[in-house]
C-alpha cells in the first residue's frame, strides 16, 4: 500500500490517528474518516462490518460526505474514477434503517459494489474501513475498541485480507433495484 494520506498545511494527515474507545468515537471517526477520503480524492474505499449496526451511515453528514467523494471522480473531473466496495453478512439492518443511504447507494451503483459475506460465525467477519494510504479496524465490536493508521505494513495485511474475503468467501449481495415481474 502506498502512503496517499496527502497531509495538511500544519503537516498533520486529515484522518483520524491512533486509538478510539467507545460507539460515540468510532462513529465520529467514521465521519471524519469519510470527510478525509473526500477531501484527498481518494480513488478506492473498502467498508466491512457484520451488519453496519453501529455506524452512522444514514446520517446526512455522513451522505454528504459519500456524495462529496463520489463525485469527485466523474469523466468531467479528469480524475480517476472511484469505487467503493461495502461487505457485510447481511444487508438487512441497512435497508430497515438507513434508508438515506440505500438511496445514495442506488444514486450512486455504478460505482458501488456490495457484497455479501457467506461465514457461520458472523464474528469473525473484520469491521474495519480501508482506504489507499489509510485503515480503521475495530478490534472489539462489542466495546467499539480499535485503532486507525497510516502504516503501510497495517494497511497492507488489512487490505490483503479484506481482498481474500471478497475473492472467495463473498458474492454480490444488496442489489441497487430489485427486478420483478
Amino acid at each position: 500500500m502506498t502512503d496517499n494520506c496527502d497531509t495538511e498545511s500544519d503537516g498533520s494527515c486529515p484522518f483520524p490517528q491512533g486509538r478510539f474507545d467507545g460507539p460515540a468515537e468510532f462513529q465520529q471517526w467514521i465521519r471524519l474518516a469519510l470527510h478525509g477520503a473526500a477531501e484527498q480524492g481518494l480513488r478506492e474505499l473498502i467498508l466491512c462490518d457484520r451488519d453496519f449496526r453501529d455506524w452512522p451511515l444514514g446520517e446526512r453528514e455522513v451522505l454528504e460526505a459519500l456524495n462529496a467523494w463520489a463525485s469527485a471522480g466523474g469523466p468531467s473531473s479528469g480524475r480517476s474514477p472511484r469505487k467503493c466496495i461495502v461487505l457485510a453478512g447481511s444487508f438487512e439492518f441497512l435497508r430497515a434503517r438507513h434508508p438515506r443511504f440505500v438511496q445514495w447507494r442506488t444514486r450512486w451503483d455504478h460505482i458501488i459494489e456490495c457484497r455479501l459475506l457467506g461465514t457461520r460465525n458472523a464474528s469473525d467477519i473484520p469491521s474495519a474501513i480501508w482506504a489507499p494510504g489509510w485503515c480503521l479496524q475495530r478490534l472489539d465490536v462489542e466495546r467499539s475498541r480499535g485503532t486507525a493508521t497510516t502504516d503501510a505494513r497495517h494497511g497492507l495485511v488489512l487490505h490483503e485480507h479484506l481482498r481474500e474475503w471478497i475473492a472467495s468467501r463473498s458474492r454480490p449481495g444488496f442489489p441497487a433495484t430489485i427486478l420483478g415481474l
